[in-house]
């Protein structure tokens, strides 16, 4: 006569259990019926120590030396729509500050033959941008805000076109402002 074999009817949850193989919910369940059952617990010490003997038949390997710099290079960015020159998506922008505090900037567009950029400019309350001269037409909207000039105020939604060699007084904003600003590298800020 042959000894008898004790099983459980959820043994075969024991290793799936110890492989971590079962959801959160069914996790749940077992570990209640775990706490009473001994065949169940001995099946999962012998589930776990099958995990670390497969575990130390996987071949070591080091790593590639460029691994870090690839995971951590930025994504190539996806080809412009035909006829598009620049594509700026919102989580893209990247704002920088000026040399002048309280104001920053984010570059949209830069043509390199004609010096011609568009960017938005955000400017903090009371921070001050100097005096300058522009070379080309100057583009300013202003989205949020106010900009306050020498001689004029532009609120939110306002729009003006200063000419080519024409000259800003300093400008400030009382309320902080958001514009959008079509410039020339060319412009020179006047300086003491």
């Amino acid at each position: 006569m042959s000894p008898k074999v004790v099983t459980c009817r959820h043994e075969n949850r024991a290793a799936l259990y110890a492989l971590r193989l079962l959801d959160t919910a069914e996790s749940q369940q077992f570990e209640k019926h775990l706490r009473s059952c001994s065949i169940c617990q001995n099946s999962i010490r012998l589930s776990g120590n099958l995990a670390v003997e497969l575990a130390r038949t996987i071949p070591q390997s080091s790593p590639p030396e460029d691994l870090r710099d690839r995971v951590l290079a930025p994504l190539p960015k996806a080809p412009l729509p035909k006829g598009v020159a620049a594509l700026v998506r919102a989580p893209e922008l990247n704002w920088q500050p000026t040399a002048f505090q309280g104001v920053f900037l984010a570059s949209l567009y830069a043509d390199s033959t004609h010096g011609e950029m568009a960017s938005l400019v955000r400017m903090e309350p009371g921070a001050i941008y100097p005096s300058h001269r522009h070379s080309q037409v100057e583009h300013c909207y202003v989205m949020q805000g106010d900009l306050v000039f020498e001689d004029h105020v532009l609120n939110s939604g306002d729009y003006e076109a200063a000419q080519p060699g024409t000259d800003h007084s300093p400008v400030t904003t009382k309320s902080g402002c958001l514009l959008f600003l079509v410039h020339n590298v060319n412009d020179k800020v006047h300086t003491r």
